[in-house]
């Protein structure tokens, strides 16, 4: 249980969760149909752990060997957090389908428009 709960809390840690809430926003806006969310939140978990940080080294000025290093160490631990992956995708498509309810919340609570 103690496992299970460390990778819960490194799945979405402080720092990674106004990431994650990002692009689940994001991603939900796009999304259309429920098997969509699924594809959407595979899309988002390589954006959120691949992309992101490799772009936030870029742009931080990391030497194109360190961003090469930080690559190599990603698909080197690959398997070892792979719970950590299924944490986080999961917690995205949660996220995307919590925003896509409020969506269709918010959009059924709008006025009807008069035909003209």
């Amino acid at each position: 249980m103690e496992d299970l709960n460390y990778i819960i809390g490194i799945g979405f840690s402080g720092a990674d969760l106004p990431r994650a809430v990002i692009l689940a926003f994001l991603f939900a806006m796009f999304a259309q149909g429920n098997g969509n969310i699924w594809k959407a939140g595979l899309l988002a978990l390589l954006i959120d752990r691949t992309v992101w940080p490799i772009a936030a080294m870029g742009a931080s000025g990391a030497e194109l060997q360190s961003v090469y290093a930080a690559i190599a160490g990603m698909a080197k631990t690959f398997k070892a957090d792979i719970g950590i992956y299924i944490v986080r995708y999961i917690g995205l498509v949660l996220m995307i389908g919590g925003f896509r309810w409020m969506r269709a919340g918010i959009h059924g609570m709008s006025p009807k428009k008069a035909a003209a």
